[in-house]
């Protein structure tokens, strides 16, 4: 597959294939995070990890307001050369599905007071003078 058949010219608004490239860009971007950075890891392998996360996240963006509309300015606003884009494209394809995290509904309480449904209750049972 070539990339201008995942990123090309035309306006994709939110349709499946605008959503598959911006979870590659995901995943692009999951990979760059878990890199190891650590002591001895060469100056030329961070700067390539930047680039792939500014690639994913130039994916992530695709077809947005004020993202980018085609091949080219995806290339330009991360820049990567087309050869690296090729490379990352082909490194997301082969990385499974990003994990988006949801936040839960109700954190839990670390000081162990009340609930603010208890809070509100009690405060509503004083309001009727109960």
């Amino acid at each position: 597959m070539k990339m201008n058949d995942i990123v090309n010219e035309a306006n994709y608004g939110d349709d499946p294939q605008t959503k598959m490239i911006a979870d590659l860009g995901r995943r692009l971007m999951d990979i760059s995070a878990k890199m190891p950075m650590g002591k001895g890891v060469s100056d030329e392998e961070i700067a390539k990890s930047n680039r792939m996360s500014s690639f994913g996240d130039a994916l992530t963006r695709f077809n947005t307001d004020f993202g980018p509309k085609n091949l080219k300015d995806v290339i330009k606003s991360a820049r990567v050369t087309p050869q690296e884009a090729m490379e990352f494209i082909e490194l997301a394809k082969k990385a499974k599905p990003a994990s988006i995290k949801v936040a839960d509904p109700e954190p839990e309480d670390d000081f162990g007071g009340p609930s603010d449904d208890e809070i509100d209750a009690k405060a509503r049972a004083m309001a009727r003078g109960n």
